[in-house]
């Protein structure tokens, strides 16, 4: 683990955007894993110790609204802090994903100073 300690689990079914998101985290030296979807993602969650996810929302197995109901229903998930990053724009999906228990949500593209200093107030929480 690195010496942060924090491990963080990237959701996005675009390569190239989990690799900017990763390299981002690289930088703050986070232990970072990747899923390419949600369904991925929920089995990486079950089966290892996350402390934060950054989800998309448009995926084509299990979108971010699927994975954020799924794990709101898990004892053992629900607890993980959940930042949305997608370039869905629209007020309700961000409404939306808050209430089912995303505790952020940031639009492609994104400030990649914004992204460190919400992941890094909500790991501390």
């Amino acid at each position: 683990m690195t010496e942060n300690n924090y491990r963080v689990l990237v959701v996005d079914d675009n390569r190239i955007n989990r690799l900017k998101l990763i390299r981002a985290l690289d930088k703050e030296n986070y232990d970072t894993s990747e899923a390419s979807g949600g369904q991925e993602a929920l089995e990486m969650l079950r089966s290892q110790v996350f402390h934060l996810v950054l989800l998309d929302i448009l995926m084509p197995d299990v979108d971010g609204f699927q994975v954020l109901e799924k794990m709101q229903s898990d004892q053992q998930l629900k607890e993980i802090p959940v930042i949305m990053v997608s370039a869905v724009e629209d007020q309700e999906d961000v409404d939306r994903c808050l209430a089912m228990g995303a505790v952020d949500y940031i639009c492609k593209p994104f400030d990649e100073q914004v992204l460190k200093d919400r992941i890094r107030t909500n790991l501390e929480k």
